[in-house]
């Protein structure tokens, strides 16, 4: 049972003794610790003798600056790890940070940021050109994107003389069309022209007034292409071709130096996953934060568009990577040496070793939706 403190500052609180006893309590701002030693007659409380000593406050989380090129549904695990305070429970503070136009290539390199959240191939890209990065974690394992075409291309084939467009050199769109266009047997230059918008909105725009035939598009634009008169000609993930999306990376100094905070960073993402497919008018809400698109119907199709191939558990792959250095003209043991060097599983291993993924996914991890 527990009593009032009957002396006048239990009677002022409404503190129970027991509750006291080898407490820690909350007073003046500061934490603490309490010994006390409590006379007690039958029936009656005498007094409270009182020691106490201030215990440090917990010491601020680390943080970690997250870099990411594109407002899109694709960033959707990383919002959702810092609002939803994700990242937190594993003690890390993680601030996304919108860095278009490959800046974040160069403020990873810099440290300016210390994770780049981003598709695979600038990351290849990257560390072929000598830099030593490291991906811990990809949340997309097959290629993904919509070809919306103008009404008059009704196949593949007729794709020939046409232009298409997609962002930047280098580019997600880019890797796309350039690796879609080589297993059709088309070479760009000369099977087709292939010209470079600056952005996916800017190509949407090239699509509308008519400079050309063919995007590569993801959410939303796919869905204004549709509303606007052009059509799908292809889905790219049917065609279920290995590749590395939506990934974290790394410099490995900073890995090897962090590991916790890195440990922490991909638990984080994976938990964030998880609260995507539970909770979807707080994963929509997000969105919504960051895209600044209120339109319901385009924020329940960047949802439905992009958790669709979400992988439950975000663990690198060596076949994404190998499709990438496929299209880059890397293949064989130089292949699988990249692979070994560039991809660092070691914190999806910790956290599952742990009991993370059985914490998140109580009846077990769920297949692709």
């Amino acid at each position: 049972m527990d009593f009032a403190l009957a002396s006048p500052l239990g009677g002022l609180l409404g503190w129970p003794i027991n509750a006291m006893i080898d407490s820690q309590v909350t007073f003046g701002g500061l934490w603490m610790r309490c010994h006390r030693v409590l006379l007690i007659v039958p029936g009656i409380v005498w007094g409270l003798l009182l020691h106490c000593a201030p215990v440090s406050l917990a010491q601020e989380r680390p943080t970690i600056l997250a870099g990411h090129g594109t407002l899109s549904g694709s960033i959707l695990p990383l919002w959702v790890g810092a609002e939803a305070k994700l990242f937190e429970r594993h003690g890390l503070q993680v601030k996304p940070i919108y860095l278009p136009r490959a800046a974040g290539r160069p403020a990873l390199l810099s440290d300016d940021i210390q994770i780049y959240f981003s598709a695979g191939p600038p990351l290849v890209q990257m560390r072929l050109g000598g830099a030593d990065v490291v991906v811990t974690s990809c949340v997309v394992h097959k290629l993904t994107s919509k070809i919306m075409v103008t009404p008059a291309i009704q196949k593949v084939a007729d794709l020939r003389g046409k232009v298409l467009a997609v962002a930047n050199p280098g580019s997600a769109s880019d890797f796309a069309a350039k690796l879609f266009l080589a297993r059709q047997g088309m070479k760009p230059g000369q099977d087709i022209s292939l010209i470079y918008s600056g952005s996916t909105s800017a190509a949407f725009a090239a699509l509308v007034n008519g400079r050309v035939q063919a995007i590569f598009a993801t959410s939303p634009n796919d869905l204004q292409a549709a509303q606007a008169g052009f059509k799908p000609l292809l889905e790219l993930g049917d065609l279920n071709i290995p590749y590395a999306g939506n990934c974290s990376a790394a410099m490995r100094p900073y890995m090897t130096k962090q590991p916790a905070r890195m440990r922490s960073f991909v638990a984080g993402i994976t938990e964030a996953i998880a609260y995507i497919r539970r909770r979807p008018s707080e994963a929509k809400g997000i969105l919504q934060k960051y895209t600044r698109v209120s339109d319901p119907s385009i924020l329940q199709h960047a949802y439905d568009s992009d958790t669709r191939y979400m992988e439950p558990v975000p663990r690198p792959t060596s076949e994404g990577t190998k499709t990438i250095l496929e299209n880059l003209g890397v293949s064989g043991r130089t292949a699988e040496q990249f692979v070994t060097e560039f991809n660092n599983d070691e914190f999806i291993k910790q956290i599952t070793d742990e009991g993370l993924l059985k914490q998140i996914y109580p009846s077990g991890v769920p297949a692709l939706r």
